[in-house]
Formats: structure tokens, C-alpha cells, sequence
């Protein structure tokens, strides 16, 4: 009897060990798993910010480099969205600079959500120039009235000394820019809600 009951214990002692082991590769192979799958997700991070950084970023950043009004070219991305840091000289007419840029832009994004950032050499009195026909401008694009806007602009800086000023709007863009000896100021306000075609 007492064999018997020894039998028995040392097979439930077998099961139970066998039992334990197979929890054990369980446990194993479950973390294996997970393993594989942060490896996998680390790799296609990687792959993801490899492609836009050096398939998408890095020759849209030469090829806006090689723009002779350009000074420097930069992209960054956060959250998907694109922006595109332009420093760029002093031209004579920045609405056209723009769109080769925004061109070159399109072509490599597609349809990513972009921005394009303009780098200028502005300092106090053009930035308190622009303040001062900033409303004029923000009125046109919702109501359109580009005529009003370019008379009361030119009427607001009559007296600043400023010697380059010129508005120009396009179907998509306010384009603002002006001169102040070696200082010179660029703003481009997208028309949300208007269209239409005027210049100073």
C-alpha cells in the first residue's frame, strides 16, 4: 500500500513538473513574440524616418539649395506635417520665387501636409511697417477688396522712407515685401476665402 501510494506521488510529482515546463516554454515563446513584434515596429520606425529623411528630405533640400535666391534650405517634420524653412535673399519679385519654390516643393511631397516658412532680414521699422498695414491685409483676404488694401498700404507708409514696397496677390497668396537698406522684409498670407488678382 504504501508502495503504491509512493507510485502514485511520484507520478503526480512527474505531471506536475512536466506541467510547470510547459508553462515555462509558454511563457518562453509569448515573450519571443512580443520581443519580435517591438523589433519589428522599432525597424519600421526606423525605416519610416530613413525614407523621409533621406529619400524624401535630403534632396529637396539640395534642390532648393541650388535656387540662386536661396541661402539655406531646411525640412523638418512633425506629426506628418512638412516644414519647410527657406532663408532667402533680397529679389524683386516674391511671388514668383515663391511659386518656383512651392513647385519644387509639390513635386517631391505629393500630397503631404507641408509648410513653407520664410526666412528674411527684417528688423525693427519694417516689422513696424508691416504691423501698421497688417489689418489692411487680413481684411482683403476674407473680404477680397485688394484695390483698398493696396491704397491704404501705400497711404500708411508714405512717410517711412521705406524704398522697396510691393504687394502682389495671385490666386492663392497675399505676397508682401519691402526694402529698408540692407534690411529687407517678406510675409505671404494665404487667401482662405478669396480669389482674385491685384498688384502695387
Amino acid at each position: 500500500m504504501i508502495d503504491i501510494l509512493m507510485s502514485t506521488a511520484r507520478i503526480f510529482r512527474i505531471f506536475g513538473e512536466e506541467g510547470r515546463d510547459n508553462m515555462s516554454m509558454r511563457n518562453i515563446r509569448w515573450k519571443y513574440v512580443l520581443l519580435w513584434a517591438l523589433m519589428a515596429l522599432s525597424v519600421l520606425s526606423l525605416g519610416s524616418y530613413c525614407y523621409r529623411a533621406y529619400a524624401l528630405q535630403r534632396p529637396l533640400e539640395k534642390r532648393l539649395a541650388q535656387n540662386p535666391d536661396v541661402i539655406r534650405a531646411q525640412i523638418s517634420s512633425v506629426h506628418d506635417r512638412a516644414t519647410i524653412t527657406i532663408g532667402l535673399k533680397y529679389v524683386d519679385n516674391l511671388s514668383l520665387s515663391y511659386s518656383l519654390i512651392e513647385k519644387e516643393v509639390q513635386a517631391a511631397l505629393g500630397t503631404r501636409d507641408y509648410e513653407i516658412v520664410l526666412e528674411d532680414n527684417s528688423g525693427e521699422i519694417l516689422e513696424g511697417a508691416y504691423a501698421s498695414i497688417h489689418y489692411y491685409i487680413e481684411e482683403a483676404r476674407v473680404r477680397g477688396n485688394f484695390g483698398e488694401m493696396a491704397d491704404r498700404s501705400r497711404a500708411a507708409l508714405e512717410d517711412t522712407g521705406i524704398e522697396d514696397f510691393k504687394l502682389t496677390v495671385d490666386g492663392e497668396n497675399i505676397y508682401v515685401q519691402m526694402r529698408l537698406n540692407d534690411e529687407y522684409l517678406y510675409r505671404v498670407r494665404n487667401l482662405k476665402y478669396t480669389k482674385g488678382g491685384a498688384e502695387l
